[in-house]
């Protein structure tokens, strides 16, 4: 018997009314509420009462709610991340490159790519794979070819029926298989004018239309699993049957808040000149990503390690390795240089261009991780959010030197990086302020002189620090007001 899951046949309750007819679902994004200190202090609080149990995100969200603070998960990750709360965990890939295409045009851009679905009868398991392909702006499910594993037939056999089906797409999205890379697909598209779109190596993202579309298909589906003895032909046409099921009800379900279904964006009608505009774009998208111009830095920096340090490398991992390193900054290759240096002269066996990258890989990593943590700071610290709170009571009383001189010795004392940038950019902007009502400056100046000297808190260093700022801020309020 073929079984559905209770779970998806109670989504599918929540999708279509009792006529199978789509119900317009409220959208929510973008109006959660606003995060204030007392709300980051009750949050900072109820974290520190774990007194060193791990800290499940939604478990925490849960309990908060249940304290009246709805807020998403990671916005309080973001919180406690701020807060030295929770360690920083980094799920970027690299190269990025979806958040760039999104489309307007129906049948502009056409994602395409292979999963692995499993059909089990009895106790026997059948694996095939189902090559999909989803229109990037509507999510429109166009078609799909099942076999036994991804082939450049198949990829051929999908472009032709959405082809037949749809029109001619644009352009085509797909990763750098072998399938996608053959000199078959390579040719049906150069015949039918379809430009190539790749996603960037090692990127899910980059393909993230069909993506998703997988990871919600197969979580409708479900396991799939059949008490019988037939042959592998019938497990065929049943998944044939179920993936046709699947893409039929999704395309009458629609697209987050559009008033649209997926099938009637895909019929709309669309002009040449808007075609036309897509394709320009396409060919700029794709003429950026080959032409960047700090990546002969980069292969000029690959080149190097490989001819210092004698590697020997096949020329397909060569390729590979000139296409992967695109993703990663100049600073991280720089790093790994020093790193590889130090490591290869420890173990002589270490000499290889996978150790070279392995190292190159965490140390992007750690910097991927304190840029996010820099930014959860920034944002979200309890001490930064309140002196952002009390400069703004403070910004309707007039600046004073005092105010001044408070933020210069939090700009010379403080050891955080962020709250030393912070003081040093907000006691330059009440310098300003306060000179431009002021006919001298010799004035001023002395009593700020006078003010840094009688700071008993203050170590000679920090004084004359303090002093070189404020000298800097009125030099350059100087050299702004000779301009023309």
């Amino acid at each position: 018997m073929l079984v559905v899951p209770p779970s998806t046949l109670l989504a599918w309750n929540k999708g279509f009314d009792e006529n199978l007819n789509p119900l317009i679902m409220p959208e929510k994004r973008g109006k959660t509420a606003k995060v204030t200190v007392d709300m980051v202090q009750r949050i900072v609080e109820h974290a520190k009462g774990y007194q060193g149990r791990r800290i499940r995100l939604k478990s925490f969200g849960a309990e908060l709610r249940e304290k009246g603070i709805e807020l998403s998960s990671k916005t309080i990750e973001a919180i406690l991340i701020a807060n030295d709360l929770y360690k920083t965990r980094i799920r970027k890939k690299r190269p990025a490159f979806y958040q760039s295409l999104c489309q307007k045009v129906p049948n502009g851009l056409l994602s395409i790519d292979g999963s692995e679905v499993v059909v089990w009868l009895g106790d026997t398991a059948h694996a095939f794979t189902v090559e999909l392909s989803v229109d990037v702006a509507t999510f429109a499910h166009t078609a799909f070819c099942i076999d036994d594993s991804e082939t450049a037939a198949a990829v051929i056999k999908v472009l032709e029926s959405h082809r037949q089906g749809w029109g001619t797409p644009i352009g085509v999205l797909g990763d750098c298989g072998s399938a996608n890379d053959s000199g078959e697909v390579l040719r049906y598209l150069d015949e039918w004018g379809i430009k190539r779109v790749p996603a960037g190596p090692g990127n899910p993202k980059g393909n993230g239309t069909d993506e998703g579309a997988f990871s919600q298909m197969k979580k409708a589906l479900g396991r799939i699993r059949i008490d019988t003895t037939s042959s592998k032909a019938l497990a065929r046409s049943v998944l044939e049957a179920l993936v046709c099921l699947y893409v039929h009800m999704r395309n009458r379900l629609p697209v987050y808040s559009r008033g649209v279904t997926p099938g009637q964006h895909m019929a709309a009608p669309v002009s040449n000149e808007q075609r036309a505009v897509e394709r320009r774009r396409l060919d700029a998208h794709v003429g950026a990503r080959t032409n960047n111009e700090t990546d002969p830095v980069k292969h000029d920096r690959l080149d190097w390690v490989i001819r210092h340090y004698h590697l020997y490398v096949a020329p397909d991992a060569l390729k590979h390795a000139q296409r992967t390193i695109k993703g990663y900054e100049l600073e991280a290759i720089r790093r790994a240089e020093e790193a590889f240096l130090k490591a290869t002269r420890r173990n002589a066996s270490r000499l290889n261009l996978a150790y070279f990258f392995g190292i190159l890989k965490n140390i992007q990593r750690e910097m991927d991780e304190d840029a996010k943590r820099d930014y959860c700071r920034r944002r979200y610290n309890h001490e930064v959010m309140r002196n952002l709170e009390r400069q703004k009571q403070e910004q309707s009383e007039p600046v004073s030197i005092d105010h001044i001189l408070e933020m210069l010795l939090k700009a010379v004392t403080s050891n955080a990086r962020f709250v030393k940038d912070l003081a040093v950019r907000k006691a330059r902007e009440w310098t300003l302020e306060l000179i431009k009502g002021s006919r001298y400056l010799g004035p001023v100046k002395r009593k700020v002189e006078t003010s840094l000297s009688e700071f008993t808190t203050l170590r000679m260093d920090q004084k004359k620090e303090a002093w070189e700022l404020f000298c800097q801020f009125l030099n350059i309020n100087q050299q702004e007001s000779v301009l023309p």
